[in-house]
């Protein structure tokens, strides 16, 4: 009787899960997302705070974006002059930032 409830038993455990097979496509990554700059500014101390919303999960990007902003700022006056300003210094944070993730999943 034993025998039989764990045959029985032992039949109905699942199977692990297939493993993909070479030619399938598997998809680690995620959707970029739109990112929003809030600074603030102390008139008096004239320190500017600047937070990167939502963030971008890499607190050595949001740094280097954050640097990258507040050294464009008092160069700038328009959208355009900002964008041309902010464009080379975030094509070097995303670089390092892949570089980092190329590192880290290198490691697994």
């Amino acid at each position: 009787m034993l025998a039989v409830l764990a045959a029985a038993l032992l039949s109905a455990q699942a199977a692990p899960p297939a493993s993909p097979s070479d030619d399938e496509i598997v998809v680690t990554g995620e959707r970029p997302r739109n990112f929003r700059i809030v600074t603030k500014r102390d008139r008096r101390a004239g320190i500017t705070r600047f937070t990167l919303k939502p963030p971008s999960g890499d607190p050595l990007l949001d740094t280097g974006i954050c640097q990258a902003y507040l050294a464009c700022v008092p160069t700038v006056r328009t959208g355009p002059e900002m964008e041309a300003c902010m464009r080379p210094p975030m094509g070097r944070e995303v670089k390092a930032w892949q570089e980092r993730r190329k590192a880290a999943m290198a490691t697994r």
